[in-house]
């Protein structure tokens, strides 16, 4: 075979696998990574034979200063169960992204600088379980964004600038962790949460809620614990929590707290443990906890100096506080 022959072979097997004159490989956490400038190309197995015998195979490309991925960079690492993306420079979450992927169940994409998903992204990923999301730029989700991922279990977007919207989430039936802290949320509007009838743990502290509405939260009747604490909420309506039948933990510390009228936890008697340090009562009527007979109130209230055990005992109106976060309320009897 001649030399021209041979050239023209190799050219060919190069123009092909995708390689430039400027792809560069190295050998990062037992994978050999491929990438055009900071677009990265390809990934593969150093030592196939050894990842064949791996149930659960780990992709680590965390820290890599990738902006792109091209569209077969995962073609030879189909059978990864976990890929780690996170502290990289991907701005934009494209059409084919992790086209082969069809059996990874844990995707972790946080820190980055992400402020779009296109519409059918994640489509491919049909076994995906956990997606992780936090600290990036995104403020909204195009309506097919969940489309593919009817067997998310956990959903984690804290650290955003989320802009909440109606049915948001839908399409997400098995979804059952939904994790929206520190997005500067000012409010909920009812029908965001529609079509997530499994979801368990719902997590919206440290943002910028002043008021809840009990109809964000119909339907929702699986919640185990809400999280409202470090918000702006100065009010608790009669009975806004009563769609919550199986809450067991609910945050409320840090918030603008001051009153806590009877009706306030109204619908929660299966609820056993509420905080509430970190508020400012000037009027609290401490039957509003009698029904919850298994509670466990942080950081509880004292009357007369005694730590209250049977709340159905005092009746009236109490202005309470407290100087130290940990410290139970002392609460004095307002007299009419």
């Amino acid at each position: 075979m001649s030399p021209l022959v041979i050239l023209g072979i190799l050219w060919l097997a190069l123009l092909v696998s995708g390689f430039t004159d400027s792809t560069e490989c190295q050998i990062y956490n037992n994978l050999d990574v491929c990438m055009e400038g900071t677009k990265l190309h390809s990934v593969s197995f150093v030592d196939v034979r050894a990842v064949q015998t791996i149930d659960d195979i780990e992709l680590h490309l965390e820290n890599l200063g990738i902006t792109e991925i091209s569209n077969n960079a995962f073609a030879d690492v189909r059978n990864a169960s976990s890929l780690y993306l996170k502290e990289n420079k991907i701005s934009k979450i494209s059409i084919n992204f992790c086209q082969f992927m069809d059996q990874l169940t844990y995707l972790d994409l946080c820190n980055n600088t992400i402020s779009e998903i296109e519409d059918g992204s994640f489509s491919r990923l049909i076994s995906l379980e956990t997606l992780l999301l936090d600290y990036n730029s995104l403020t909204t989700f195009h309506h097919h964004t969940w489309k593919g991922l009817s067997h998310l279990h956990e959903l984690y977007l804290t650290n955003n600038s989320i802009v909440l919207k109606k049915n948001m989430f839908k399409g997400l039936r098995h979804l059952e962790t939904l994790a929206l802290d520190a997005n500067g949320i000012t409010k909920i509007p009812v029908g965001t949460l529609n079509g997530l009838p499994n979801l368990d743990l719902l997590y919206l502290s440290r943002n910028l809620l002043s008021s809840v509405n009990a109809e964000v939260f119909r339907n929702l009747g699986e919640v185990n614990e809400l999280d409202l604490g470090r918000n702006r909420i100065s009010t608790i309506p009669d009975g806004v929590f009563r769609h919550l039948r199986n809450l067991e933990s609910l945050w409320l510390n840090g918030n603008h707290l001051t009153t806590l009228q009877a009706g306030a936890f109204d619908g929660l008697e299966n609820l056993s443990s509420l905080f509430l340090n970190g508020n400012d009562f000037r009027s609290v009527e401490l039957t509003t906890f009698e029904r919850m007979k298994n509670v466990t109130i942080e950081p509880g209230f004292r009357v007369s100096g005694s730590i209250v055990r049977k709340f159905n005992t005092f009746q009236g109106r109490f202005k309470c506080t407290n100087c130290d976060y940990q410290e139970p309320y002392d609460c004095e009897k307002i007299n009419d």
